[in-house]
């Protein structure tokens, strides 16, 4: 297996391979496939704001198909005359599926709107509510994520896989960063391990905070793993740091009858760093692990720490006690299910089985992205002839 820290690993390779990085749960033998149309996976963000009926920023809440957060906050600008660093929305959302996302517009007077009625004749766009509120709307900054996923061509028997289910909404399943975070082939830790070596940032600031974020989400992965082997994902180790849900705050262990209360409502978890400079929480035999994960990765995490970054924590375990499913046919499986802002449906779906995502080829797709491409290179232009 290649790690993306191996020295022998050239920063000029196509690629790197992820570690398979192991799972809570013993293997069922099961296999399905996702996203074979754009229906079956479906994403709502969940609000954390109450929206006013006026305000410096006119927030819209857009359900999309079939097209990414980038692709749609350019349209946005472009129809309503602003730089695309104006546009404000929360996450990065699935190209194919249909998403529901909120996004921010400022306002050049009070409550007069732009024109947008163009946009939402699109099939693939539709306006389902809009608000106003005093501030941009900023990175991370929602409530959560609603999902529906449906699952089809399941082989692996039923019962097996509705006792796995149960027993993943009591427990829940080990918060990995899921395989999106590190780019297509780990393209995203490649190009980080790049900007480590030499020091050149890419002029997309959005890119360089994308690989530095791969390589900290890369490094707690790692940190997790350890703590899965040693099926310690959801239960204190000693030196424990204590977390919440979406939050990247923690509290040092303190072994008081009210903190035990706490763990066993499941109002506070187990947790891993994420790195960056600063003395960290955890002690004992949860620091020796991720002491020595910082070791074994000494580039990503010495240059975590040059980058700025301040040591945070991120919980070990993602509960999803609203786990609800259903069998639409023999072999089509439909799950529903919120997550905390940040986490990932994946890491659900990879204790279940062997589910893929379905080979597609999408001519939208390739268009987008050729545009996308376009309109990168002409900024890149534009800001070297102005040098």
């Amino acid at each position: 297996m290649t790690y993306p820290l191996d020295p022998q690993v050239n920063a000029s390779e196509p690629s790197f391979t992820l570690p398979d990085w192991p799972k809570a749960y013993p293997e069922l033998h099961v296999q399905a496939l996702f996203r074979v149309k754009d229906e079956d996976f479906q994403v709502t963000e969940l609000s954390n704001r109450e929206l006013k009926s006026e305000g410096p920023h006119l927030y819209l809440f857009i359900e999309k198909v079939g097209t990414n957060t980038h692709w749609l906050a350019r349209k946005l600008a472009n129809h309503a005359k602003l730089d695309l660093k104006d546009i404000g929305y929360a996450g990065l959302k699935d190209r194919h599926g249909i998403t529901r996302q909120w996004f921010s517009l400022p306002l050049k007077k009070s409550n007069s709107e732009p024109d947008l009625t163009h946009l939402f004749e699109k099939d693939e766009f539709t306006l389902i509510e809009k608000g106003y509120y005093g501030v941009k709307l900023k990175r991370g900054n929602l409530g959560g994520n609603h999902f529906k996923i449906t699952l089809r061509d399941v082989k692996g028997g039923q019962s097996k896989i509705n006792e796995r289910l149960e027993l993943i909404k009591e427990r829940g399943v080990p918060n990995y960063f899921g395989p999106q975070r590190f780019g297509n082939d780990g393209e995203n830790l490649k190009q980080a391990k790049k900007l480590f070596e030499t020091g050149k940032r890419p002029r997309n600031r959005q890119k360089a905070s994308m690989y530095i974020s791969a390589a900290r989400s890369y490094l707690f992965n790692e940190m997790l793993a350890k703590r899965v082997t040693l099926d310690k994902w959801d239960t204190p180790l000693d030196g424990e740091v204590f977390g919440f849900a979406g939050s990247l705050r923690g509290f040092q262990q303190e072994n008081t009858a009210e903190e035990q209360a706490r763990y066993d409502d499941k109002d506070i978890h187990p947790s891993c760093a994420l790195w960056g400079k600063g003395e960290g929480l955890s002690l004992n035999t949860l620091q020796t692990i991720e002491q020595q994960v910082a070791a074994d990765n000494e580039l990503f995490s010495e240059s975590l720490v040059k980058q700025g970054l301040k040591q945070e924590r991120r919980v070990a375990r993602s509960l999803v006690p609203d786990l609800v499913w259903q069998w639409l046919e023999d072999d089509v499986l439909q799950l529903e299910f919120s997550l905390a802002s940040g986490y990932f449906a994946t890491s659900l779906l990879r204790e279940i089985g062997d589910i893929s995502e379905a080979d597609r080829f999408d001519e939208k797709q390739a268009h987008q992205e050729k545009m996308h491409q376009e309109f990168l290179n002409k900024k890149r232009e534009a800001g070297d002839a102005s040098e």
